[in-house]
């Protein structure tokens, strides 16, 4: 039981970690980041956050979670 907690606290804080990092310290070339650049006119371009690509790194995150703790006997 003790090895699922650490496994769960793991997962939880490499999800956090990777959603730091996403955000504040990557380009929107990376292929790990969030950020998209939605351009609004020529000479200016907003940077936010892609919620898409956030739920699909929430669901990669789940899943290997899931199954690493799966795994742990």
């Amino acid at each position: 039981m003790r090895a699922k907690i650490i496994v769960f606290l793991i997962t939880l804080f490499t999800f956090l970690t990777w959603l730091f990092m996403a955000i504040y310290f990557s380009t929107e070339n990376d292929w790990w980041s969030v950020l998209e650049s939605r351009e609004t006119s020529y000479d200016t371009a907003v940077v936010g956050v892609s919620y898409v690509k956030v739920l699909l790194g929430t669901g990669l995150f789940l899943a290997g979670g899931t199954l690493v703790y799966m795994l742990i006997r």
